[in-house]
């Protein structure tokens, strides 16, 4: 098998002739400048196929782009996959559903010496490959890291931001609400026919989820609770914090961050723990309301064969025209935007302690701020009432497309640069690039983070 230093490529993006696939491909094209000399592949089922996005990069990328080399893999073909992954020392997985596809190739990933990371938004499979392939991974100085686009690394940084300004006025976080939104334009908002597929699967297979981790050995994962137990908002309530009516969200988020909580206790990562909820935000009634219609819908029809046949093959009309085959247009994708919103709350270190820090309420914030502060200060708060309170926002382009391929690309590229200071297992985001450049690198490139004043309270 191939290590590290015996590999002929850099980077390989597996499934480019995919939706997303192109636009990771067209990601690299723009920021090739940040690793000079960057030998990569662009790899899928059809040579033909690939050979036309070759032609695309060519012609958008001139001469300053190097020319990418075409492999042929498979993911029902093992012996294909362990060829792309002897050869690279970083694989970009854009072939979905991961819950049919992704296995194999973290095999091959795992076993090969090769750094793995993907664009899933699927709990079942990331959980899966954690309890999976992890010890293999770390046998073989690997990491293999999931959940690297907008499923979740704005969520997992955009929590850690938060708890890291709540550390940085002398507060221990306490209790974290998310709330998130996608905003569009005059145009709408449509998602790729792949991620509605994906979504049908993974309401269809719930239980697999509950099972798997009913079956976990996590005993020694127990995330301890800082302070008192939040409370829940109701379920389509209003919320004038957002203007919005919310609902418990379903997405990949909370499981990521919950996952996060657990490894930074088995790593040892001094990232101090915090409760989460994480909600949907709906501007408007008729919104809500189409959601719980077509959300009702797909949950009863996926349970059954010919129902997820129906529903895979009308995806507009469950959908209410969010989803379709056709996926979005150019202009539905410029003018649509993602945001999340953290209202944190923390209990003043000088309540434990008994000091108090004069200086706690001045602080600079700004972008080069360190992403975690490494603090061991950790004792039992379960009976003392929070009492700092921030707000944080991260806003981004379109999400599904622009955001991940932005978000994908710079995981690479950190990756790449910066092997040796990444933990080496089945890790998620936040405990993969905690210690990097990743967060600034994503920040430059129009994914905000800032704190907000004013804002808290509904």
């Amino acid at each position: 098998m191939t290590q590290g230093n015996e590999k002929d490529l850099d980077l390989v993006i597996f499934g480019a002739t995919g939706f997303t696939g192109q636009f990771v491909v067209e990601q690299i094209c723009q920021t090739i400048e940040q690793l000079p000399g960057l030998k990569w592949a662009i790899a899928g089922r059809s040579r033909t196929r690939l050979t036309e996005i070759s032609t695309i990069v060519n012609n958008a990328g001139g001469n300053n782009v190097p020319k990418p080399e075409i492999l042929v893999a498979d993911a029902d073909n093992p012996e294909t996959l362990n060829a792309l992954a002897r050869r690279t020392k970083v694989l970009i997985n854009c072939v979905g559903p991961f819950r049919f596809y992704g296995e194999p190739v973290v095999k091959a990933c795992v076993e090969n010496f090769c750094d793995y990371i993907d664009i899933s938004g699927e709990p079942d499979f990331i959980e899966r490959m954690q309890l999976t392939y992890d010890q293999a991974a770390k046998n073989n100085n690997t990491t293999v890291v999931s959940a690297c686009g907008y499923d979740s690394i704005p969520a997992e940084l955009g929590f850690l931001y938060t708890k890291q300004q709540l550390q940085l006025r002398n507060a221990i976080p306490s209790q974290i609400e998310m709330i998130s939104s996608v905003k569009g334009g005059k145009s709408g908002i449509v998602v790729n026919y792949g991620t509605y597929s994906t979504l049908v699967h993974g309401i269809a297979n719930v239980n697999s989820l509950r099972e798997l981790r009913k079956n976990a050995n996590r005993t020694n994962r127990t995330v301890p609770r800082v302070g008192p137990p939040m409370k829940r908002i109701p379920n389509g309530k209003w919320d004038n914090r957002v203007k919005a009516y919310v609902i418990p969200s379903f997405l990949t988020d909370h499981s990521v961050i919950k996952l996060s909580q657990q490894l930074d206790i088995e790593h040892r990562t001094e990232v101090p723990p915090a409760q989460i909820a994480a909600y949907l935000a709906f501007p408007r009634y008729r919104y809500l309301l189409m959601f719980y219609i077509g959300s009702t819908l797909i949950n009863f029809l996926a349970k059954y064969s010919w129902g997820r046949s129906l529903i895979l093959k009308y995806p507009r009309l469950f959908s209410f025209g969010f989803f379709s085959h056709d996926g979005p247009t150019l202009e539905q994708i410029q003018q649509t935007s993602f945001y999340h919103m953290f209202y944190a709350r923390g209990i003043s270190k000088s309540r434990i302690h008994g000091d108090e820090d004069p200086e706690s309420s001045k602080h600079n914030i700004d972008s080069k701020t360190p992403l975690i502060d490494r603090s061991n200060e950790q004792k039992s708060t379960s009976n003392l009432q929070p009492d700092v309170e921030i707000v944080t926002k991260v806003t981004g382009p379109e999400p599904g497309y622009s955001a991940t391929s932005i978000i994908v690309v710079q995981c690479a590229y950190t990756l790449l640069r910066e092997k040796t200071i990444i933990p080496k297992g089945v890790l998620t985001p936040a405990v993969s690039f905690g210690k990097t450049s990743l967060f600034q690198n994503i920040l430059e490139r129009g994914i905000k983070f800032q704190v907000l004043e004013g804002y808290f309270s509904i």
